[in-house]
């Protein structure tokens, strides 16, 4: 049997076995003839698709209805959208329903996975064999890591984002093997794929300029063609895509959203490497007349696009670090924001590094593998320059910002779970060369695998859907309360005037994680949502003390139903980022007890005691006036000792 029948062959089982792994979502997504999306940002993402689904190839990009009443734009390219929008668009055409778009748009990160099981099996072929390959595709499809972001109804853009970043990482490694000017344009147009699909996706072209500096170094050999196609070429091009697509909006110039930030930054790393090739070459005369004909050419074309812009490139690229590594700092534009809310991070289980909980989760997401990634990258970095290959520069530069970024940020686990296959196929050639026997090498790889098998499991008997209750709460809301727009009325995307009934509508003030949710479930306008709009002023809401203070901020919003749910386990965080102390105590038995503090918030107000107050002999909260309770949910929860409906929705009271 040939090299090639048994790397297809193996990759087309871990394709199979990969979807079939990914597909244990579809039951809990299920809701007649609509697929309920498995989290909040997916929600958003099919809000975007059922928009392009009936305006291909446009979506809304600054939504009037989030941020209500300023609106905001929406923070990603629009490219992932138009995929899921796709299958029901070339099914059933612009008339799609939305259980239509739901239904097509489901199986796409199922079908991006499966291009990524494949993508790494190519690469491991490239690097080791059939054999390899087929084993790191096989590792990818249950990688727990993996498939906790690519399954079926996770229409959050983290598969695409993983499968655009291989293929981009595959053709510049082919570029680098055997160097043309078609192999490293087809590298560039992989990398303006990325980026038209994932704002922060720029980061690939991080990796492959310092690579291309570090070939020159290595070999003496100028790539100042390879700047112009892996670099230049993809800022040209997003450049044009983003001006098409964005038209009349004008976002901030910042990392944080799609806008023209990403092009000048690709444009800025090509123009820095042609520079710095221009200087190394001239200074040791190995620069000929054709490459500084076309260094100087890159470097001009670069410093005219982005000298004017310096300022805040490098203002952006600093924040951009700093969110990586969990910092952020509110810096707000005239119509999206330039850097991430303060303390925007510090509550989000996904953000926080991946080892701070210990090693625990990164053997289950990631395996062993993991941990022998460090000593791969120094081992490709050596090869590296040994064998002044450009290839395995490349490499060990992407091994070594794939491990900064996993574990600067428990999220982005998926980026790392192919160098973690990589790693455990280089561990076992490793063995394999000292000892001779292969056997073993195959044993301890498999065995270094294991540690994945209980996230696995985890991950298989995870219901990840949220409760039908909150559903049903947000479809009550929708049938029940008055909307002044369709939600998915086309003049929404553009633009304005927008429609006229907008300045007479009213909006949701919620915790900001359910924003996403209320404006596709409830189809209402949101103050506060997953970008960070409105993220301050509803802490401040709930954490409001008098309730003219509420009542004041409400009315800056022209919020006029809020929706309350317990946000006990967060409340402290919350006072933290309004320089408060702690309003919850801990009980001998380490739950968390109210002080008083807490019962005189609007959230205790609101949630605990539904508008009504209280007063007892140790306590005295007096009723709210101004809001009226309109419905509970059907379930609850504990506290107390008394029963609290999970879901409750207030009305604001004109005086």
């Amino acid at each position: 049997m040939s090299r090639r029948v048994v790397f297809v062959l193996g990759v087309a089982a871990a394709i199979v076995l990969g979807t079939a792994v990914r597909l244990h979502t579809r039951p809990a997504a299920a809701a007649g003839d609509r697929v309920r999306p498995l989290d909040s940002d997916s929600a958003y993402h099919m809000r975007r698709a059922r928009f392009a689904a009936a305006q291909f190839p446009r979506t809304i990009q600054f939504d009037p209805l989030m941020n209500f009443p300023d609106g905001g734009v929406a923070i990603w390219p629009p490219l992932f959208d138009l995929a899921l929008a796709l299958p029901a668009r070339l099914a059933h055409g612009a008339a799609a329903t939305a259980g239509q778009v739901e239904r097509g748009a489901a199986w796409v990160p199922v079908v991006l996975a499966a291009g990524s099981i494949a993508l790494a099996g190519a690469l491991a072929f490239r690097r080791y064999g059939p054999g390899a390959g087929a084993a790191v595709a096989l590792f990818l499809a249950l990688c727990p890591g993996h498939v906790l972001w690519s399954q079926y109804a996770h229409t959050d853009q983290h598969a695409a984002e993983l499968f655009t970043g291989l293929l981009a990482l595959l053709l510049f490694v082919r570029s680098r093997e055997e160097p043309s000017a078609a192999r490293e344009a087809a590298a560039g147009a992989a990398l303006a794929l990325a980026v038209l699909t994932w704002q922060g996706a720029i980061y690939w072209g991080a990796i492959f300029a310092l690579a291309l500096v570090l070939e020159t170094a290595l070999t003496g050999r100028s790539t100042l063609r390879a700047a112009a196609w892996v670099l230049g070429f993809p800022a040209a091009a997003t450049a044009a895509a983003t001006a098409a697509w964005l038209g009349w909006i004008s976002p901030p110039l910042t990392y944080v959203s799609f806008g023209f930030f990403q092009p000048l930054f690709l444009a800025a790393l090509a123009g820095g490497v042609a520079a710095l090739e221009l200087l190394g070459l001239g200074l040791c005369r190995r620069l000929g007349r054709s490459d500084a004909l076309v260094g100087a050419a890159v470097a001009a074309a670069a410093a005219a696009a982005t000298l004017p812009f310096a300022a805040a490139l490098a203002g952006g690229l600093a924040r951009g670090v700093g969110y990586v590594a969990g910092r952020t700092s509110e810096v707000a534009g005239a119509a999206g924001y330039v850097s991430y809310p303060k303390d925007w991070l510090r509550g989000i289980f996904e953000a926080q590094p991946l080892l701070s909980g210990g090693p625990s989760l990164a053997l289950e997401q990631l395996s062993l593998g993991f941990f022998l990634a460090p000593l791969v990258v120094i081992a490709w970095g050596i090869r590296a320059a040994r064998e002044r290959s450009g290839s395995f520069a490349a490499l060990a530069v992407w091994g070594a910002v794939t491990l900064f970024l996993a574990l600067s940020q428990r999220l982005n686990v998926y980026y790392a779970a192919p160098l973690a296959g990589l790693a455990l196929v280089e561990g076992s050639r490793f063995v394999t060369a000292r000892t001779g026997r292969p056997v073993l090498a195959a044993v301890l790889a498999i065995a270094g695998a294991v540690p994945m098998l209980p996230g696995l499991r985890r991950e298989l008997s995870q219901v990840t859907v949220p409760g039908s209750d909150l559903f049903a709460t947000l479809g009550r809301m929708r049938a029940e309360l008055p909307r002044a727009v369709d939600a998915y009325d086309p003049r929404l995307l553009g633009p304005p005037p927008f429609p006229a009934a907008l300045a007479g509508a009213s909006s949701v003030l919620a915790p900001w994680s359910l924003g996403h949710w209320i404006l596709y479930e409830a189809e209402q306008p949101v103050v506060a949502n997953n970008f960070g709009y409105g993220f301050l002023d509803s802490i401040r809401f709930f954490l409001a003390t008098s309730e003219d203070e509420a009542v004041a901020i409400a009315g800056r919003h022209r919020a006029r139903w809020i929706l309350a749910t317990d946000l006990v386990p967060r409340m402290n965080e919350y006072a933290g980022y309004l320089g408060r102390a702690p309003l919850l105590a801990r009980a001998a038995d380490g739950s968390l007890v109210p002080t008083p503090a807490y019962l005189a918030t609007m959230q205790s107000r609101l949630y605990d005691f539904g508008g009504r107050g209280l007063t007892s002999e140790t306590v005295a909260i007096p009723p709210l006036s101004r809001f009226r309770l309109l419905f509970d949910s059907k379930s609850a929860i504990r506290r107390g000792g008394v029963w609290v409906p999970r879901w409750r929705v207030f009305e604001v009271i004109e005086p």
